[in-house]
């Protein structure tokens, strides 16, 4: 079995993410990593994960802190990766939302991976954790827009806006692949990465802030941000030097298992989402597209659309139904890169593989007898390295638009008919493992009382 199609079992973890593989490691037949043949070292074991090379100096490196004396190598080697990754942010409200200020916070990841094939456990076999942590505040309260104009901020979803979390597991699942083709994927799974593109994607953390441009507002309200679940990931064509399909089928809990283990949601309605992933060469320019569906069962929804009635021993009820549905497909392209030839991105990285610049877009509807948010739509360009000398920044600027239901109570409400924003973002390489984020946002809220906001913001991350 090939370590460059094995890579695919990392994407177990985030479902509908599949696509967003990284570059092929070599084939388990060859000697070991790069870093490896460079150190003079024995050649790693194969296993689903590339070695990272963290031997390099603080001005290449990914990693802030680098090799720590050859013992994050050799742990790699064995098949044991982990990290830590800083985010901070301000953002002020200079115009227009609920009420003008400005807000700090931050945000700790803390990522280990357990490739159980490198150990020489089992073959085929991985196990992913992530843990998260928040403090601080954010403007998403005061800014009009309901969905979160600082997605970092936002999630892990609590109880109360803005609260401090201390420690959050989010991601803690067990991947199988049976051969190059076929595995399944079960435990807790962070499902925000979940519609992955290469110029908005990145958590909120390198990418676009607002959350308008990570997913589509169309299936929001009907997809929790961690939870149980568990699925199957199938690649009749594995991505290569001639594109790539991947299709992921899984069935989750609804309810959202943030700060809980999740095990007592079983009995709060499931969804099923399956998602076809693709990459293709349009000539030797990236591209690629998802496309896919989700129908939420075992749960009653509220009939938005439906008059009250009147039920014996309970008065006057909303009427609901037990099952609801939404379809969504996003695509991106390059136009322009410095490499002359082809080969497959990473979506899960938050940023750009190429130097170049492209084009991306997310549209999907929902059930409008049960979702305020009828359709959806967002656009933009995106990039990296188009000033000379700044191979490594990154810039993206988008437009979203939502179709808001008007309901019998929109107008007494002050409800819009629509919600629409606008943000572009320059993110500075100060090294491959430090950057910092200019951010400007224009967001429209829901509300008709509430102006359009005027949000500046300031983000540094560092990944240790």
């Amino acid at each position: 079995m090939k370590t460059n199609l094995m890579k695919l079992a990392l994407t177990g973890t985030l479902a509908l993410s599949a696509v967003g593989v990284v570059q092929a490691q070599s084939d388990s037949k060859s000697s070991g990593s790069n870093t490896d043949q460079q150190n003079g070292s024995a050649a790693a074991p194969a296993g689903l994960l590339p070695v990272p090379d963290y031997s390099t100096d603080i001005w290449t490196r990914q990693y802030l802190t680098g090799d720590w004396g050859g013992a994050r190598t050799n742990l790699a080697n064995k098949g044991v990766q982990l990290g830590v990754e800083w985010n901070q942010y301000v953002q002020s409200v200079v115009d227009g939302g609920r009420e003008r200020a400005t807000e700090y916070g931050g945000s700790f990841d803390y990522r280990l991976n357990l490739d159980l094939m490198r150990m020489g456990v089992l073959p085929g076999a991985l196990i992913k954790f992530r843990a998260e942590s928040r403090y601080g505040r954010s403007v998403n309260g005061i800014a009009g827009p309901i969905l979160p104009v600082n997605s970092d901020a936002f999630f892990p979803n609590t109880g109360k806006l803005d609260q401090d979390i201390a420690l959050a597991i989010t991601d803690l699942n067990y991947t199988q692949f049976f051969s190059e083709h076929l595995g399944l994927f079960a435990g807790k799974l962070d499902i925000l990465d979940a519609d992955p593109n290469e110029f908005a994607s990145g958590r909120g953390t390198s990418q676009f802030m607002n959350a308008n441009f990570l997913f589509n507002p169309a299936v929001t309200l009907r997809l929790p941000y961690s939870s149980l679940g568990a699925g199957v990931v199938w690649m009749p064509i594995v991505p290569g030097t001639n594109g790539g399909v991947t299709i992921i089928s899984m069935v989750i809990n609804t309810a959202d298992s943030s700060t809980t283990t999740g095990f007592n949601d079983f009995g709060k309605g499931q969804t099923w989402i399956t998602e076809a992933d693709f990459q293709y060469p349009l000539g030797h320019l990236p591209g690629g597209m998802n496309v896919g569906a989700l129908y939420s069962f075992n749960q009653d929804f509220p009939k938005i659309r439906s008059r009250l009635v009147f039920l014996p021993g309970q008065g006057l009820v909303v009427p609901t139904q037990n099952y609801t549905w939404a379809v969504f497909c996003s695509g991106w392209q390059y136009l322009y890169t410095k490499e002359s030839s082809y080969r497959p991105v990473d979506l899960l990285n938050g940023e750009p593989d190429r130097q170049g610049i492209g084009l991306f877009s997310r549209f999907g509807f929902a059930d409008k007898q049960t979702n305020p948010t009828e359709w959806a739509v967002s656009v933009g360009v995106g990039g990296r390295g188009m000033i000379p000398t700044r191979d490594d920044d990154a810039f993206g600027i988008g437009y979203y638009y939502n179709n808001i239901q008007k309901l019998r109570l929109s107008g007494f409400l002050g409800l819009r008919n629509s919600a629409q924003g606008f943000e572009c973002f320059y993110n500075v390489a100060v090294t491959p493992s430090c950057h910092a984020t200019l951010d400007l946002q224009l967001v429209e809220s829901g509300q008709s009382r509430v102006n359009t906001a005027t949000i500046l913001g300031l983000r540094a991350s560092v990944d240790f």
